[in-house]
């Protein structure tokens, strides 16, 4: 029956899909956004997709629901999966540009998924300036963080505009098979009673440490507990609201912007004072929203952030799969009264504190206990964060769809339940910058997009371009 009922979401993933299922405010898309130097041929990108959903099978998953509610679903194959329902193709009317494909991507990720289908969809865009075309990939968040959708990229995309030499054969394609709310049921029971008995195996095995450890060094025990016990409180406390008083309002809606600039110009920057790619992006978002706030008339010392660290690499890490294997770290960044390097320094030893903190090898379990949780607490949590922050790393060299070269990346991520969220992708020499605005939040969402694209401009020192410019910033 294992197969049949397949494995069912934990920790984060769990959560994700809980809160985006019950508050439209927690809507948890993520839009993948490539801009390619012509339409793919069709034929290919079909066979493309049939490819990488028998690689990723989680791609040809549909929940099931037990009969109690109160459990998270269960991911298995879909006995009535359809390529044509998740991925399809238009034209754009004649004279349409960028915005109108931001549009269209803003559409998408605000429309719902079918709960009761594999959690994606894609299309490609034809109708661009120049003969280009896009291509928008979906996909809900408890099944992909922002670098395992890069990893299901590379899994798509090839290496040149004709077909990658030596590919491995596909695997077969996986069987789905009709489920009753029964076995769902069943299935859940026994997971929670194996769940339950690791639990108390653990338990034990922690008892067991700390018994010896309170025999032979009680003080290194003592303060190792304690440090534990205090990362725990610091991970799970909750903010009443946020710490802007511009950026205040939350909605169910939210709007796009992008931009881009040379990658090179960015590290440089962060290099010059030994520091991280990371350090330099967190650095120009902090110039961008203190500006933005001076703007309004508005003096914010800091500003509450959300930055996903990633996991991966960790002993106990999913890497090899395309799912969650992030942690959140949550905390007061420092915005205004600084220069760019104190800025850079600011967020890197903050996220190294972070890094440091024991809660965050904790982040499954404490997301499991979430599931106790009301939605409207967890949604009240999230709108007292300002802004959420990701930097996903992506290929370094040009890659092909269907024969149509990549010549530009953008990440377009629901706010759930921040302000505003600001991705980056580095590819292929540049850094694509993806920004959501919560409607409410930030109703002049086009003046704080300047406010950022000015904010990278002064920390790289270099030109900023617009999202619809890929060749060099500012010709």
């Amino acid at each position: 029956m294992s197969d049949r009922v397949g494995t069912r979401l934990r920790g984060w993933d769990a959560a994700t899909f809980r809160t985006a299922s019950s508050d439209p405010t927690m809507r948890s898309t993520v839009i993948a956004m490539g801009i390619l130097d012509h339409a793919p041929d069709w034929a290919r990108i079909r066979s493309r997709f049939d490819r990488l959903t028998r690689f990723v099978p989680s791609l040809r998953m549909r929940p099931l629901y037990g009969a109690t509610g109160f459990s998270a679903p269960r991911l298995a194959i879909d006995p009535d999966f359809d390529l044509d329902v998740h991925l399809r193709r238009y034209r754009l009317p004649e004279g349409a540009g960028w915005q109108d494909l931001l549009d269209d991507a803003r559409r998408m990720s605000l429309t719902d998924f079918d709960l009761r289908r594999p959690l994606w969809e894609a299309a490609i865009v034809e109708g661009l300036p120049n003969g280009e075309a896009a291509f928008l990939l979906k996909l809900h968040h408890s099944i992909a963080d922002g670098q395992a959708t890069v990893m299901i990229a590379l899994s798509l995309f090839e290496l040149g505009p004709d077909p990658n030499p030596d590919e491995p054969p596909a695997p077969q394609v996986p069987d789905g098979s009709d489920v009753s709310i029964a076995d769902v049921t069943i299935a859940n029971l026994i997971d929670d009673v194996r769940q339950a008995a690791g639990q108390v195996q653990s338990a034990a095995r922690v008892a067991g440490g700390l018994a010896r450890g309170w025999a032979t060094d009680p003080v290194s025990t003592w303060a190792r507990t304690w440090r534990t016990v205090g990362s725990i409180g610091r991970f799970t406390s909750v903010a009443d609201q946020p710490m802007s008083q511009v950026m205040c309002g939350r909605g169910t809606t939210y709007r796009f912007g992008a931009f881009h600039l040379p990658f090179r110009a960015l590290r440089a920057a962060a290099k010059a004072h030994d520091l991280s790619v990371n350090d330099a992006f967190m650095a120009a978002v902090g110039v961008g929203l203190d500006t933005y706030h001076r703007r309004h008339g508005a003096l914010v010392e800091e500003l509450r952030v959300n930055v996903p660290i990633s996991l991966r690499g960790d002993p106990g890490d999913r890497s090899g799969r395309a799912s969650n294997a992030v942690s959140i770290a949550r905390f007061g960044l420092p915005i205004a009264g600084l220069t760019n390097p104190e800025r850079m320094r600011a967020a890197h030893d903050l996220v190294d504190r972070w890094r440091a903190e024991p809660a965050l090898r904790l982040a499954e379990p404490l997301a499991e206990v979430s599931w106790f949780v009301p939605v409207p607490m967890l949604a009240a949590q999230a709108r007292a964060s300002d802004i959420t922050t990701s930097n996903v790393p992506g290929p370094p060299i040009p890659i092909y769809l269907a024969g149509a070269r990549l010549v530009a990346a953008f990440p377009l991520v629901a706010t759930i339940g921040a302000a505003v969220n600001i991705t980056m992708v580095t590819y292929d020499g540049s850094a694509f910058i993806g920004v959501s605005c919560d409607d409410r939040a930030v109703p002049d969402h086009a003046e704080l997009v300047e406010d950022l694209r000015g904010g990278f401009a002064d920390v790289a020192d270099i030109a900023v371009g617009p999202a619809d410019r890929y060749g060099s910033p500012g010709a």
